[in-house]
This record gives C-alpha cells, structure tokens and sequence, in this order.
C-alpha cells in the first residue's frame, strides 16, 4: 500500500514540476498497457515596461501515445499544436513528431532507447513570426514552446540503475544528432543546430514515507552551423537538483530545488565582411545562472479524489553583460481524479508575478492546465 501511494505521489509531482511531454511520458518507464496523455496549458503574461504594456500568450495541446510491443518493449509517439501570441504577431501551427523505442532489459535494471524527431513543425519563419519565437524562449516565462519545427532529429542513449538496500544508484547518457532547416522565409540558407551529449547520474535514499533524490545532468553542445560555416556554440550546460517526497495515506508533500549553470557560449558577430576579414570569434556568459524552487501539497479528500496546493519561483542571475536577470514567483492549485488502473484527470491553475531586466520590467502572468491519461 505505501509502494502504490508513493508511486501515485510521485506521478502526481512529475506532472506539476515539469514541463517536457517526453518527460511526461517518462513517468511509466515500463508499460504493460496502452496509454494516452494529452495535455492542454493556456499561459499568458503581461510585460510593462515604462507605461506600456505587451501581452504574450500561448495555448498548446501535446499529446502522447504509449504502445508496448512485448513486455520489455515499448514505442513513444508525440506531438502538438501550439498557437502564440505577442500583440498582433502570431505563431501557429503543429510540431514535429517525436517517436521512441524504449526496452527494459536484465531485470528492469537497465534501459535503452532510440528516438526519432520527424519535421512536421514549420522552420521558416517570417519576421514577425520570429519576433513571437524570440519572446517565447524568455526562460523566465516558462512557455513550453519557442520553435514548431527543425529538421530531422536522431537521438539514442541508454541507463543503468540498481538498488543497494534503501539506496538506488542510475547512470545513464544520450546523444542527439540534430538535422539541418531552413530558419527564415524565402530564405535559401541552411541551419544545423550542434549536436548534444547529455551525461546524467542520480541517487535515491528511501526511509519509510521519505524519498530523497539527487540528480545531476551534463550537456555539451557541438557547433552549430549556417550553410556549413560554424556560427555559434553554446556554452556547456549543468544541472542539479534535489528533491524531497513524503508519501502518507491522504497526504504528499513533494520539495524540489534546481541549479543550473551555463558556460560561455562562442559565436561569430554577423557584422559586414570589409576586404574579405573574417571577425573574431566572441567569446561569452550569455545565460546567467538559474535556480528554480518547487513545492507541491496533495491532500485525498475520498479514493479517488485530491487537492493539490502548489508554489514554485525562478531566480536567474544576470549574464556576463549585467543583463537579463529575472525573478518570478507561482502559486495555485488544482485538483486530481484517479481511477484504481492509473488513468486520471488533472486540472491546475496558477498566478505569476516577478519582474526582469534589473525590475525595469514587471511581470504578471497565469496559466490554466488540464492532464488526461487514459490506460486501457
């Protein structure tokens, strides 16, 4: 009975603290039936700014599909359509479709996947559609989606994790091989975004109600590239966060911190060539530092039936020119409807306020979020 309340909590506190639609469905590593998640967020904020006032919102519906093969072996399918928002600008239409193969192999204790990012999205954007792009990518903001489509994505990895008594210890790391797009309208030139390498480890310390966890990730970006030239390299990525559950029979209290830590990124200026002299290359902090902390209460009013208290904060630090920092604070709530097999109803809203650029600019933002998983 606790195994199966801590499993419900942790499920619970994946979908509230987290954002990724490959991340959802990463909740149910090993899966026996077929499931459907969809999941619809309208987030919209308000940004003033010396007596004006500019409004950027986005809905978006991904959806995913889990279908098991055998019983080690299972298939991802997931994409969405987005619509956003900035003024008069608009941005709409599908995303790329993202396809996996997942197996579990001796034991459960080792996992391997390959995947798939099919172009569906579209990549050429026009100018005001890019100025909609850019505004989403306000890593402040939180918006799930800043782009539709890129080109053809391959990405493999796999992770290990094995249990010493009250302790599970995973490893695990993955590459991505991105594909080449064209960015802008009636444009001819090629974008090849660098390829990633993510390096993940982690720990579990179970004792009793109380799950601590530890997990740490590396990324390191390749080049990217602008009809074969090297143009940007972003800076090397690290992320650490811990996280606390405690699990009783009516009540789960989920705590959770991250640290994220961003290298200097490399790039060309794009500036005019005179005498055919290449520019140096720049060398600098572009992101700042980002610490986000999260805190999710559900309470079980009958068997079936919870309230869910939520909170969350980012703090990013300013960059290496002394701009773009930002502080944004969260809250609400919501409520959960679960049937005995897993499937399960998820409707969440929330409140914003913070401000960016040195609190020269203020934010006000909200969202509303509906989850729907169904196992057959």
């Amino acid at each position: 009975m606790m195994k199966t309340n801590l499993l419900i909590i942790v499920v619970l506190a994946f979908l509230l603290l987290t954002s990724p639609l490959f991340a959802q469905t990463d909740i149910q590593r090993k899966a026996f039936t077929p499931s459907f998640l969809s999941i619809a967020e309208y987030r919209s904020y308000e940004r003033s700014f010396n007596n004006s006032t500019l409004t950027v919102s986005q809905f978006s519906s991904p959806i995913a599909i889990k279908l098991p093969l055998r019983q080690n072996l299972a298939i991802d399918l997931a994409s969405s359509f987005v619509t956003a928002s900035v003024g008069d600008s608009k941005l709409t239409g599908l995303t790329d479709v993202k396809a996996r193969a997942v197996t579990m192999l001796f034991k459960d204790t080792l996992m391997l996947n390959a995947g798939i990012g099919v172009p569906n999205g579209k990549s050429d954007l026009d100018i005001e559609e890019t100025a909609v792009s850019m505004l989403l990518s306000d890593k402040a903001l939180g918006f799930k989606y800043n782009r539709l489509g890129e080109g053809l994505d391959l990405n493999f990895g796999g992770g290990f994790a094995h249990a010493f008594g009250t302790m599970t210890i995973g490893v695990g790391a993955g590459y991505i091989i991105k594909g080449e797009y064209t960015y802008a309208k009636d444009s001819e030139v090629k974008y090849k975004p660098g390829n990633q390498l993510n390096v993940t480890g982690g720990f579990d310390v179970h004792a009793g109600s109380l799950l601590l966890r530890t997990d740490g990730t590396y990324t390191k970006y390749n080049p990217d590239e602008s009809d074969g030239e090297e143009v940007f390299t972003e800076g090397q990525r690290i992320s650490i966060e811990e996280s606390a559950i405690i699990s009783m029979t009516r009540l789960g209290l989920v705590l959770s911190g991250r640290y994220i830590n961003r290298g200097k990124s490399e790039w060309i200026p794009q500036v005019d060539l005179p005498f055919g002299v290449l520019p140096d290359k720049k060398t600098s902090k572009l992101y700042g530092d980002q610490i986000n902390a999260n805190a999710g209460l559900s309470l079980q009013i009958v068997k079936g039936f919870n309230l869910n208290f939520l909170g969350e904060s980012a703090f990013i630090m300013k960059n290496e020119d002394d701009i773009n920092d930002a502080k944004v604070f969260g809250f609400g709530g919501g409520f959960t409807i679960k049937s005995s097999k897993g499937s399960f109803l998820d409707i969440v809203g929330k409140y914003y306020i913070g401000n960016s650029n040195d609190s020269t600019v203020d934010l006000r933002g909200f969202s509303a979020t509906t989850a729907i998983r169904l196992i057959f």
